[in-house]
């Protein structure tokens, strides 16, 4: 199988400049990474293997808790239109749980022969509300700076942006936080996003070899695409990809997943049985009927164009695959693992109460929270929804079910308190809005 180490790219074919390229940077990137250090490529391979291998074994682990990341959003800006709004930030997080979560609403548009492989992650995102230091903070960081061209025509590459002293903006620790810059990506040529995957906590890893600073960790994201129906997009001709999943196919190469299609034709694969051979992307369109590999025994699926680690059009993007779900929690719970740790330790800090019956997700949230009940909560009952000054702003009766929806438009942001009564008691958890 062929192995592409991943500064894993989404790419925009609808610019003539590129048409006549190789349409991810991979393979470019991959090449002088290994000449400089052969021994850490490998290393990678091997890491990714084992993810992938064990995905392909056990499927994804449906008895795992909650995982919970918490990110921090870096805006480095030089133009005044690349500085996009607190509201873009926080619609874009909320498409990121909704993708994890398979709560988006076009999952329902998931082609019924891929229905039964569609998966949940179980991996939730919020922006921190404590920044490094311990200090209360919003979870974005806005940087007016100069990092210059993140790429050339592919070379040479530069991490810029994440580093101030180049024009950029430092990173968070990153076994920490889910650090994500938001930045002009080479003025618009092309390129999305990139994302490395895991690398430094490989177990196998060589002393002194790995390729990347850990400080560069994360994932980096063209302005005009952050944050869904984004005005920048349809600005720069991005209209096919204004829905927020560039973020979701990065966050599944930073969490070890690859491009379905193995970045290569029929021969080549991603590792993982549930995603059918491809020959090449989807090229940002919606052509369902695409079908450019053979499958080797049993049904000839389609290429699953739907999946988020395509490069479809956004609007036709609904799901991961249960092997990729378990890949991801693999990483999750093996290689970034101090990333969930901190997200725990955060989200009880400063967001929920301790668990009660009632579980949150959104958190931050600014339309919709939805609550999954459980032990005597989910029985139902009367809940209120309380300001920080204990005001009671919404009741609702809830019948016995283990999920429910509320709507929360128009709140004012600040801390508010759910809280349920019913026969057995009182469970409550505490609940922000941006």
């Amino acid at each position: 199988m062929k192995f592409v180490f991943s500064v894993l790219l989404l790419l925009s074919t609808g610019l003539n400049v590129l048409e006549a390229q190789e349409p991810c940077a991979s393979h470019q990137i991959l090449e002088r990474l290994a000449q400089e250090n052969p021994m850490g490529a490998i290393a990678i391979k091997q890491g990714q293997e084992e993810a992938y291998s064990h995905a392909r074994q056990n499927g994804p682990n449906k008895s795992a808790p909650l995982y919970r990341i918490p990110v921090v959003v870096h805006i480095v800006y030089t133009a005044p239109e690349e500085n996009i709004p607190d509201s873009l930030i926080y619609q874009q997080i909320e498409v990121l749980n909704q993708d994890f979560r398979r709560l988006n609403p076009d999952s329902a548009l998931t082609r019924n022969e891929f229905k039964p492989v569609a998966g949940d992650a179980g991996i939730e995102f919020f922006l921190a509300t404590l920044d490094p230091d311990g200090n209360p903070s919003t979870g974005i960081t806005r940087t007016q700076g100069n990092p210059g061209g993140i790429f050339g025509v592919y070379e040479p590459f530069s991490d810029n942006v994440k580093i101030a002293a180049d024009g950029g903006k430092d990173a968070w620790p990153t076994d920490k936080y889910l650090n994500i810059w938001v930045c002009n990506i080479l003025g618009g040529f092309g390129i999305l996003g990139y994302a490395y995957p895991p690398v430094g906590d490989v177990a196998n890893w060589p002393a002194g070899t790995a390729p990347a600073d850990t400080n560069l960790q994360g994932v980096v994201v063209h302005f005009p695409v952050f944050g869904p129906q984004n005005p920048q997009a349809a600005a720069n001709g991005l209209d096919m990809v204004n829905r927020g999943r560039t973020l979701t196919h990065e966050v599944g190469h930073y969490l070890g997943l690859r491009h379905i299609w193995g970045d290569g034709d029929c021969t080549e694969d991603d590792g993982l049985n549930d995603t059918p051979p491809a020959s090449d992307n989807a090229n940002q369109v919606c052509d369902f009927s695409k079908n450019s590999c053979q499958d080797q025994g049993g049904t000839d699926f389609p290429d699953q164009i739907e999946n988020f680690m395509d490069y479809a059009a956004d609007s036709c993007m609904n799901m991961f695959t249960q092997e990729q779900v378990a890949a991801m929690q693999y990483v999750l719970d093996n290689f970034r693992n101090p990333l969930v740790e901190s997200g725990n330790n955060l989200t009880q800090n400063s967001i929920q109460a301790p668990n009660t019956g009632m579980q949150l997700y959104p958190n931050p949230a600014k339309d919709m929270v939805h609550i999954r009940w459980s032990g005597q909560a989910a029985l139902g009952g009367h809940l209120e929804l309380l300001d920080a000054r204990g005001a009671l702003v919404k009741n609702f009766e809830i019948l016995a079910s283990s999920s429910s929806s509320i709507n929360i438009q128009n709140l004012p942001a600040g801390w508010y308190l759910l809280r349920l009564n019913n026969k057995q008691g009182t469970f409550f958890q505490k609940l922000l809005v941006h």
